[in-house]
């Protein structure tokens, strides 16, 4: 995640939710687990509208409200409903990969090498796979922290002083 966040901010104009459900059988037993897609039209006072997608994402967000998104590039880490003054950190474990593919790869050959040397080669790698994998992880763990509680005080900083597009009337928007 880049430490620069941008915003954009508007009124919602249309919202949109779909639910998949997925699954998978093996052997006899299985599984499902559903995907929740919402989609999300915003029109800022002055420009284009734009579509924001997000799934697993709980968006409080209806037609007519008044929002702002904090923008990590071009992807959404944070919505802010002023209209109904919740917000969501969209900052989530899963945008941390553990392992790149670099190391997955690394990791076959060093399993076909270990394999080649015999059992203290294979015993070596798995002593020194599970040190890198926990090592891995616990810095997985503390970058996720890091970028939560940025974004969780830029929409502190952004709840404190609300850009005034969100707390007036602007062009397009209804009467309230």
């Amino acid at each position: 995640m880049h430490r620069k966040i941008s915003t954009f901010s508007g009124e919602v104009v249309e919202t949109d939710h779909l639910e998949e459900v997925s699954g998978l059988v093996a052997n006899g037993s299985g599984s499902t687990w559903t995907d929740v897609h919402r989609e999300v039209w915003i029109r800022p006072p002055h420009g284009a509208e734009r579509r924001f997608a997000f799934v697993n994402a709980d968006v409080p967000a209806r037609k007519g409200h008044r929002v702002m998104l904090l923008l990590s590039g071009d992807e959404p880490v944070a919505f802010i409903n002023f209209s109904t003054e919740q917000y969501v950190n969209l900052v989530t474990r899963r945008q941390f990969a553990v392992f790149g593919p670099v190391e997955a790869f690394a990791f076959a050959a060093l399993l076909v090498g270990a394999g080649l040397s015999g059992v203290v080669g294979l015993v070596a790698l798995a002593i020194g796979a599970g040190a890198y994998g926990m090592i891995k992880w616990l810095v997985r763990q503390e970058r996720y922290r890091e970028a939560s509680a940025f974004v969780e005080t830029e929409i502190r900083r952004t709840l404190a002083h609300p850009p005034d597009t969100l707390t007036r009337d602007y062009p397009g928007a209804d009467a309230r």
